[in-house]
């Protein structure tokens, strides 16, 4: 059974900044906005039976993909969080001040501008690193708020919870990028020598950034209704001060509805009624067949008796996320000269971006 000790105390350890934003899609409100095609060369499909083409072009610029339709409307998706490392890796921390640069950075170099970005979908979660292996919660995980947890892909520690709205995800963060390194390393052999150079990149700021047993809580937002009521409508409203709060509160809110089993439980103490019962609460089915009226008294019951007898790993990780997002509040916001050095290079990027001006480089395997 495991034991938090001293030294491994999840409330005392050493805790990095970290901004919850990562994957957006959003549409494009200015309708003078002009490809980048000095940046990214842009594709038109074709059908191959035809020879019709939809008129629809698409492009993409460090990990960001544009798309512009025949009507005119354009829309971009990807991961900020990668956009702004420029490499495929959002495993180390993103705050609002590399956030503010991120967005900066959109609208100088592919003429993005954050008030125009009008959100369709967007991702908000938080990473922590724990003192023990993260496979530990999600291998007992249950359920959360009534709605069970599924692993969607095979030999990924990634489970989810699926709602009208929006969906629950929490994994492994240093297990997805480990077994991601590990498939582009099998495939090097293949690769163009763009996109070695690429790898090579990618598995230096791996190597360098990813930490050990790191937990990422996300949730995947598939409408904006809740958002917008908390008046996150456009991109440029990500960078708001008072949205560190929302978040937090959002977070927080929903990893207390996520029920699992918890390891630490010592069984020595409790009654034969108690074991026999905890092996119930620790089986996903049993609570699948409980009504509403069951299930709240069952959830009452279970919480108790963790609470009796184990370390309550949730409570302090709950405390984790609520302590790392609060270091957030630190960072300033400013696009002044503070985010540059003297050489006019700015700070804070994971890596320097020396060809900036060139087109996007693309890694596949």
């Amino acid at each position: 059974m495991f034991k938090l000790d001293k030294d491994e105390n999840l409330l005392s350890l050493q805790r990095q900044e970290n901004m919850p934003t990562d994957f957006v899609k959003f549409q494009y409100m200015d309708k003078n906005y002009e490809l980048p095609t000095d940046k990214t060369d842009f594709i038109i499909s074709v059908n191959n039976e035809t020879g019709e083409t939809d008129d629809k072009k698409e492009g993409k610029y460090f990990g960001m993909q544009i798309i512009k339709y025949s009507s005119g409307r354009v829309m971009i998706k990807g991961s900020i969080h990668k956009f702004f490392n420029r490499t495929d890796f959002n495993g180390n921390d993103f705050d609002m001040q590399n956030l503010s640069i991120a967005l900066k950075d959109l609208e100088t170099e592919i003429g993005l501008k954050p008030e125009y970005c009008k959100l369709e979908n967007i991702e908000i979660g938080v990473n922590i690193q724990l003192p023990f292996n993260p496979n530990k919660i999600l291998q007992n995980l249950l359920f959360h708020r009534s709605v069970e947890f599924n692993k969607t892909i095979s030999g990924a520690f990634y489970y989810q919870s699926a709602k009208r709205d929006y969906i629950v995800k929490i994994y492994n963060k240093t297990a997805q990028y480990e077994k991601k390194l590990k498939k582009y390393s099998e495939n090097q052999s293949f690769m163009k020598p763009d996109e070695k150079k690429q790898f090579t990149l990618f598995k230096k700021t791996v190597n360098e950034h990813l930490q050990p047993n790191t937990l990422r809580f996300e949730l995947k937002f598939l409408k904006m209704n809740v958002l917008n009521d908390l008046g996150i409508v456009y991109l440029s409203d990500l960078i708001k001060p008072e949205m560190v709060d929302t978040f937090k509160n959002l977070l927080l809110k929903e990893f207390e509805e996520v029920y699992f089993y918890d390891y630490t439980t010592d069984e020595t103490n409790m009654k034969k009624t108690e074991i026999n019962k905890l092996k119930d609460y620790r089986n996903p089915n049993y609570w699948v067949n409980l009504n509403k009226k069951d299930k709240y008294y069952h959830k009452r019951k279970f919480q108790e008796m963790t609470l009796k007898y184990s370390q309550n790993i949730k409570a302090k990780v709950l405390e984790l996320i609520k302590q790392k997002i609060e270091k957030m509040r630190e960072k300033s916001l400013d696009f002044s000269t503070d985010n540059f050095t003297e050489n006019g290079k700015r700070k804070f990027r994971l890596f320097d971006r020396s060809d900036i001006g060139s087109k996007s480089p693309k890694l596949t395997t």
